[in-house]
């Protein structure tokens, strides 16, 4: 059986993140293996995220927004995001320069399905087995919820790039939340990041617990474009995803050599998917404890009680249906504005903030939705 110091099951954003980590910050010498089933070739999807500063893959963002605009069908507003700044980062832009960076002696790719993992360390795949010292495993199954009491809705979408006939969109606005779609009793917006005046993402988005129809979605998503009145138009490129959005314990460490990351190590944040920027975060605390010979999971970032409770509780809200997302965030970008929101989202706000924030809220349902999640 091949044996190797670090195995890494998956090649996704964490995966390929904490590879590229490993050897900027490791030993050379030591070996790494990355396996997936997917080749890692075609755009099939994108990273947006706003931030104040840079990050670990700033020379990937391949185009940024200094504005977003929030709509319902009542109001819309659009915000100047200083001192933040909405970023994209495209999939097949990740995995080239991944793989250019990763083309080193020390560090093989094998393209198969992950299909154990045991706790001693061996790797199990349709076509071979493998030993590694320590296995990092991003290979996420969301059956696993389905046994899982805790909150959890989806995330799910479905985006076209469009090149239009005429000048359609102002390049440095992102249409952020756009409510005034109909909320069909849950929640559901329409996104635009515009590339150019006449190319854009364009993308039909839900949170709830089911998932529509291949033919639903495309639908939904060319009735917004329609909403837009953008007419004439080419697709050039199409994505589609899920995203868990859900409280549930997540563990990180399976064992002494088996660690979970990625939405599977918790990484990701509850009330709303994102992980790319946290998964930054934690894997370079995890890289830098295998420098200092300590354990990968010693003392990493965490998210504080209070926080934990503030997403199990929107989850909550979002998951029971009596509020509409236009209702939910409507009231909260109207009535506190984008920084705000930024700031309660990345978990940096004083207890003012927040109280400012659940006040506008339905603060009777929130409130009993916050007591029930504190006595899980």
């Amino acid at each position: 059986m091949k044996q190797f110091h670090y195995i890494i099951a998956g090649a996704g954003a964490a995966g390929l993140t904490l590879a590229y980590l490993l050897m900027e910050y490791e030993d050379r010498e030591k070996s790494i293996l990355i396996i997936d089933k997917d080749s890692k070739s075609t755009n099939d999807r994108t990273w947006s995220f706003w931030e104040k500063g840079s990050n670990l893959l700033e020379h990937l963002v391949y185009k940024s927004w200094s504005k977003a605009t929030v709509n319902t069908n009542s109001w819309s507003q659009t915000y100047e995001l200083a001192p933040y700044t909405y970023k994209m980062i495209r999939g097949i832009d990740f995995y080239e320069f991944m793989k250019q960076e990763l083309n080193t002696s020390n560090l093989y790719w094998v393209q198969d399905e992950v299909l154990e993992i045991t706790d001693a360390g061996q790797v199990t795949t349709t076509n071979d087995a493998y030993q590694g010292k320590l296995v990092f495993d991003s290979t996420f199954d969301p059956k696993l919820l389905q046994t899982s009491n805790a909150n959890t809705i989806l995330q799910h979408f479905k985006g076209k790039v469009i090149r239009t006939e005429e000048d359609c969109f102002q390049i440095d606005t992102a249409t952020y939340m756009d409510f005034s779609v109909d909320q069909e009793g849950d929640c559901r917006f329409g996104y635009v990041l515009p590339f150019k005046p006449n190319e854009a993402l364009v993308e039909y988005t839900l949170f709830n617990k089911h998932l529509l129809s291949d033919s639903e979605y495309e639908h939904r998503l060319d009735a917004y474009i329609k909403q837009l009145r953008i007419k004439n138009y080419e697709v050039i490129e199409e994505e589609y995803g899920i995203i868990p959005m859900t409280d549930h314990k997540f563990l990180l460490r399976k064992s002494d050599k088996v660690f979970n990351i990625g939405i599977k190590g918790g990484f990701a944040k509850a009330s709303t998917g994102y992980s790319f920027l946290r998964a930054q975060q934690i894997l370079e605390r995890v890289v830098k404890n295998l420098i200092s010979g300590k354990k990968p999971d010693h003392e990493l970032p965490h998210q504080s009680l209070k926080y934990k409770l503030y997403d199990a509780t929107l989850l909550k809200i979002l998951a029971d249906k009596k509020y509409t997302g236009r209702e939910v965030f409507g009231n909260l970008f109207q009535k506190n504005g984008i920084q705000s929101m930024f700031r309660f989202l990345d978990e940096e706000t004083t207890l003012t903030e927040e109280l400012k924030i659940m006040s506008s809220t339905p603060i009777i349902d929130f409130g009993k939705a916050f007591f029930h999640q504190l006595g899980k």
